[in-house]
């Protein structure tokens, strides 16, 4: 048993270093290509499925499009086909074991694979390096199932699935139990199905035994997510709340007509290899059950989501609803979505002095707006702290991202200054016009393409507002030295005109930030 548990370890070990290495190899243009494929249903499936099979990881691709449903680039249905195409793309492992992991002596191949990978990753350059973690993780997981094998051959005795035949209701039921059980211990499906398919060869257990351990562990790979749904934002719940969904639903199906399913395969794999071959017929029985799956939801997915925004509604707080610190894992993803949270905290910032300026004092809906605005702020500031950058344009596009953080905080701190009432009387006019120009903001920030079009016009309103604060501010001390106003007005006059100057000038320095951002983003 010591050899099973070494051998998942090892298998564990090399899959987390496979995943790992892919994702920062690929990671900005797989986010790229699945922001590009996935427009329609069926796109949006295959893409799934084709970045999961890639990265051999359903989780990082499930992560991936949490990012891109938080970042407004996915629609909550095309999450739903990438969720469905991750089930079928996550089937890739049993085919690997399966055509490779019993045909040739795994550890001949792995040990030389381990080495080269390794010693790449302590002594080749930065940019090689990577690679190296990417050779290392593969060879440790075919020697996870070399351990395995060895394992499950003298462990067959020890093990009492003949005890369990799958034969009753009972039987079947506890079956797919253990399969969802093993998979939430080993918290990866991969490795479950790697566990079931070394049984299945040993032959400590018989094809339907496996089959209905399957059936368990897709439904036992949601765990993870579940567990990292719980205090994250609601994509992230509705995502994590889809993946359940899917996968126990299509195990019920699958259970019910189970028969079915075993003939379809056995069918499968002879025209495929000749005979019967279990550990194939196993593969073909995992990707069976997803495509089946897909079928079923793909139709449906309208209703389906609907069904899960009711499940799941919108928290109070809606400006940091994307903000999930699951993707601080994703350093791309989290900046992507910390820039959607900067808009939308602009955004409602504009509203709120809009309000301020149409009720002409501070109302209760106003300061509630901006104690949203703050709690906002100070909880996409906690978030920005824990991500950590290693690529150049991460790095330059955080910077751009913490400078329009550092523009808001400052105007949120003019606009709780006093002067905000005395403007809107001492320097009417001038309010007036701002009032204008915010619902022109207000409405450009809405389009996704129009941050630009924004900047430029407060850059020459600011340059504006500069010379008129020179030049009134003299005008007003000449007339106060006149005697035609006293000096207490020219002196509120002018901290009025300071005050709307600072402001123009961070809403323009915020969103030119911004616009420096998505011009980054665009490249």
């Amino acid at each position: 048993m010591l050899t099973i548990f070494g051998g998942i370890g090892l298998f564990l070990l090399g899959m987390t270093m496979l995943t790992n290495g892919l994702k920062e190899i690929a990671g900005d243009a797989l986010k790229k290509w699945l922001n590009k494929f996935t427009k329609g249903r069926i796109s949006a499936v295959i893409s799934g499925a084709a970045m999961t099979m890639l990265v051999q990881s359903s989780t990082a691709t499930t992560l991936l499009t949490i990012g891109f449903v938080s970042a407004g680039l996915l629609t909550f249905i095309q999450s739903i086909g990438v969720i469905i195409g991750a089930n079928i793309g996550s089937t890739s492992t049993g085919w690997i074991i399966s055509l490779i992991g019993f045909k040739i002596s795994l550890q001949t191949m792995a040990l030389p694979i381990i080495g080269v990978g390794v010693f790449m990753s302590l002594i080749a350059p930065n940019d090689v390096k990577k690679f190296g973690n990417v050779l290392a993780g593969f060879g440790l997981l075919f020697l996870g199932i070399d351990m395995l094998q060895q394992g499950m051959g003298s462990a067959q005795d020890l093990i009492v699935f003949d005890k369990i035949p799958a034969d009753s209701i009972v039987s079947i039921f506890l079956l797919i139990v253990i399969g969802l059980v093993m998979t939430v211990i080993m918290q990866a499906s991969s490795a479950a199905m790697a566990a079931t398919l070394t049984a299945l060869f040993a032959g400590a257990i018989d094809f339907e035994q496996a089959a209905y351990l399957v059936i368990g562990q897709n439904i036992g790979t949601t765990a993870t997510a579940l567990f990292a749904a719980i205090g994250a934002s609601v994509a992230a719940k509705r995502t994590a709340m889809t993946h359940l969904m899917f996968n126990l639903i299509t195990a019920i199906i699958v259970t019910v007509v189970f028969s079915y399913f075993v003939r379809a395969t056995e069918w499968i794999t002879i025209a495929i290899s000749g005979n019967f071959d279990e550990t194939l017929g196993l593969a073909i029985f995992h990707t069976l059950f997803s495509v089946v799956g897909a079928l079923i939801f793909i139709p449906l997915m309208g209703p389906f989501a609907n069904l899960l925004i009711k499940m799941v509604p919108e928290r109070e707080n809606a400006l940091t609803r994307n903000l999930d610190e699951s993707l601080i894992e994703m350093p791309s993803v989290a900046i992507d979505v910390s820039f959607k949270t900067m808009r939308d905290i602009m955004l409602e910032l504009t509203k709120a002095q809009q309000l301020l300026m149409q009720s002409k004092k501070v109302t209760v809906d106003y300061e509630k707006k901006m104690l949203e605005v703050e709690e906002a702020l100070h909880i996409t500031r906690k978030f920005l702290d824990g991500i950590l950058v290693t690529s150049k344009l991460d790095r330059t596009k955080l910077i751009s991202v913490l400078h329009t953080l550092d523009h808001l905080h400052r105007l949120i701190k003019v606009l709780r200054e006093q002067q905000k009432v005395e403007a809107l009387y001492l320097q009417e006019k001038l309010m007036q016009d701002w009032q204008e120009l915010l619902t022109t903001i207000e409405d450009k920030l809405t389009e996704d393409d129009r941050l630009l079009d924004i900047a430029i016009i407060l850059e020459h309103t600011s340059q504006e507002m500069a010379e008129a604060r020179r030049n009134k501010r003299n005008q007003y001390f000449e007339r106060s030295v006149s005697n035609e106003t006293q000096l207490d007005l020219a002196v509120s006059k002018v901290d009025a005109l300071l005050w709307i100057d600072r402001l123009i000038y961070h809403y323009w320095r915020a969103t030119a930030r911004m616009a420096e951002f998505q011009s980054i983003n665009e490249d």
